[in-house]
């Protein structure tokens, strides 16, 4: 079916149920059944040591992150004590030590990484939810549209993101806001042509044209049949995109344009340490190696999950 034919159904209403009860109870039930058996592969993924142990790592950073603080008592990340400054690790009172305003660490760390998870999560979470929506109704109504829209993410993806990141939070400005704005719009174009190209793939399945044949509106097929059917695909990408988007607002916090100091981030506490390498070597090498036991974890859980529903799909 051609492009034209796809756009012309946009404005149709769901009169399936209506008009063609067997059809629309089959399209029911096949949309059904692929959800249940994403959700099992995704339920054998989770089986598969080369998925389970990077996931239960990142289970524990976020636990640590956002409950370590109430159940440690640590102290608040930006009051410190002139009088304790860098001292060394276990300390009393400061298990990680502290830094040479007198912050506590550990506090500094947990805080720092919540935030950096956070702005990786929000950042992807806007990505996708954009990408996705451009990708999949361009990629299903086809037309003019569609090949104006992917040309105009092709120009995007095509510029380094770093780069661009750099440029728009250098004009916003330092904050966390601006930092999560900064990463997410260049993260669009990716989601979105992954998107379009997913649903090209499946949008002539009989599932999706017998929806189309009984009536069923373009947002109705695309949010129920199109998007669930590219899911997998989209997870996998997702998963990339957080560790990426922590490992800009670490550069971006590094050079001062993401996440503004006093407030911690895994970012600016590589910056603030640069200078005490000597004095203080743990300082830079804590959240170091928590960033890249973040990112490292989220990349192999990416990498297997992947390659678990690629296999379940064969």
């Amino acid at each position: 079916m051609s492009d034209g034919v796809i756009a012309g159904n946009a404005g149709v209403p769901d009169l399936a149920a209506e008009f063609d009860p067997d059809t629309a109870a089959w399209v029911s039930t096949t949309a059904g059944r692929r959800v249940r058996a994403g959700t099992s592969r995704f339920g054998r993924a989770l089986r598969d040591p080369g998925v389970a142990v990077p996931a239960a790592i990142l289970v524990l950073l976020v636990l640590a992150c956002f409950a370590g603080p109430a159940l440690l008592g640590v102290p608040s990340p930006t009051t410190g004590n002139l009088t304790q400054y860098l001292r060394p690790l276990g300390s009393p009172g400061h298990l990680l030590g502290t830094n040479q305003l007198g912050n506590d660490m550990l506090s500094r760390m947990l805080y720092g990484g919540r935030v950096s998870i956070e702005i990786g999560l929000a950042a992807t979470a806007i990505s996708l939810v954009a990408g996705v929506a451009i990708g999949a109704f361009c990629g299903y109504l086809g037309g003019a549209a569609d090949a104006i829209m992917m040309r105009i993410l092709d120009i995007l993806f095509a510029f380094p993101n770093i780069v661009l990141a750099m440029a728009m939070a250098a004009y916003l400005g330092p904050s966390v806001v601006h930092t999560i704005w900064a990463i997410s719009v260049f993260g669009v174009a990716g989601f979105g042509r992954l998107a379009r190209a997913q649903t090209v793939k499946i949008r002539q399945l009989d599932y999706v044209v017998a929806a189309r044949s009984g009536g069923a509106s373009t947002w109705r097929i695309v949010t129920t049949h199109i998007v669930p059917g590219i899911s997998g695909p989209l997870t996998t990408y997702a998963l990339i995109t957080i560790g990426h988007a922590m490992l800009i607002e670490a550069g971006l916090s590094y050079l001062g344009l993401g996440v503004p100091i006093p407030q911690p981030s895994w970012g600016n506490l590589i910056s603030s340490a640069q200078n005490y390498v000597v004095q203080a070597p743990q300082l830079l090498i804590m959240p170091a190696v928590a960033l890249f036991v973040t990112i490292a974890s989220i990349n192999l859980l990416a990498d297997g999950l992947g390659r678990r529903l690629a296999l379940d799909r064969g």
